[in-house]
């Protein structure tokens, strides 16, 4: 007895950032490989690639393979084919397939998954709808904490679209306003940026990871909240990513559950893109007991405000059931 050691306490272990790297790191590594169908975007219709599944004797394939996930990789942290023009979007609710973007015509030209730190995936946008609120640490609070506590923040996709692009996003998420928040996405195993020979994430030598990515829109306002150096598992890194966000006026007094139409769309992302098995069970569950929209109760409608900057003064209530 006197040879074993003492687990640490958890809450002191956090804080120095110890003890749950290797949850972080499977919270952001794919079950398996992500195949280059999916990492890489746009597809031109009409036009296939001849194709196999690597084999253990097949090298080329292999390589092909390595080669289009470094590829995309570097896409998301601005280091390949990333003009000034374009910018990092993370979604978390029905977007965060890039087919489900290609669909309304955006063309994502790297995907790929990525954790908001500190966030919970949350049901408090009218109508049903998601957004992404602050982890609160409240036992009093905790059933309606929202999704991403186990994975020590909500799960999603981080895509790199042009401004023109994300202008034709911000028109159709109505109700929502632009942020801009640090997420975080992990290097493929093996992978070294140019000029970081150490493998910590810090290119140009300055001992700071600079979050790239971000530099969207003008009137995307910046979140305060950074990631913790101790937030960061080995082989993963920051960057900068806009988001959309419920806006004051168009958030639900108590968050509600996902109707069935949005929260099978939001599943069947999270299982493209191979998040988390547990996250996607999460969201799984959800589904299992979402209503219909048709029957969503006055509840999806009550929102906490007023007024309603969407529809103007008095407008707003007549979008509420009774």
């Amino acid at each position: 007895a006197s040879h074993e050691r003492r687990k640490p306490c958890p809450s002191r272990a956090r804080a120095r950032g110890e003890g749950e790297a290797s949850t972080m790191t499977s919270a952001l590594a794919p079950a398996a490989p992500v195949p280059p169908a999916v990492a890489r975007f746009p597809r031109r219709e009409g036009r296939r690639r001849g194709t196999r599944a690597p084999g253990a004797s097949s090298a080329s394939a292999r390589v092909e393979t390595d080669a289009d996930v470094i590829a995309n990789h570097e896409r998301i942290l601005g280091l390949r084919d990333a003009p000034k023009d374009t910018v990092l979007m993370f979604s978390y609710g029905a977007n965060i397939n890039p087919h489900t973007l290609n669909r309304r015509g955006i063309g994502p030209t790297a995907s790929a998954v990525a954790r908001a730190p500190g966030r919970r995936l949350v049901f408090i946008h009218r109508g049903g709808y998601a957004s992404l609120e602050v982890a609160v640490d409240d036992d009093a609070t905790k059933n309606d904490a929202g999704l991403g506590e186990r994975t020590r923040g909500a799960l999603g996709t981080v895509h790199r679209i042009s401004k023109t692009e994300l202008a034709a996003v911000r028109r159709w998420e109505i109700g929502y306003e632009m942020r801009e928040i640090d997420v975080v996405v992990a290097d493929p195993p093996g992978y070294r940026a140019a000029g970081d020979e150490d493998g910590d994430g810090d290119e140009d030598g300055d001992g700071e990871d600079d979050g790239v990515g971000g530099g969207g829109d003008d009137d995307a306002r910046e979140e305060e909240q950074g990631v913790a150096e101790f937030d960061l598992a080995p082989g993963e890194r920051r960057v900068r990513a806009t988001v959309f966000l419920t806006k004051r006026t168009a958030r639900l007094k108590t968050p509600v559950a996902p109707f069935a139409e949005y929260i099978a769309k939001i599943v069947d992302g999270a299982e493209s893109m191979r998040l988390d098995e547990g996250y996607v069970a999460e969201l799984r569950a959800l589904a299992s007991k979402a209503p219909a929209s048709n029957e969503r109760g006055r509840e999806y409608f009550d929102i906490a405000a007023e007024w309603s900057e969407d529809y103007g003064f008095g407008f707003g209530a007549m979008f509420k059931r009774k």
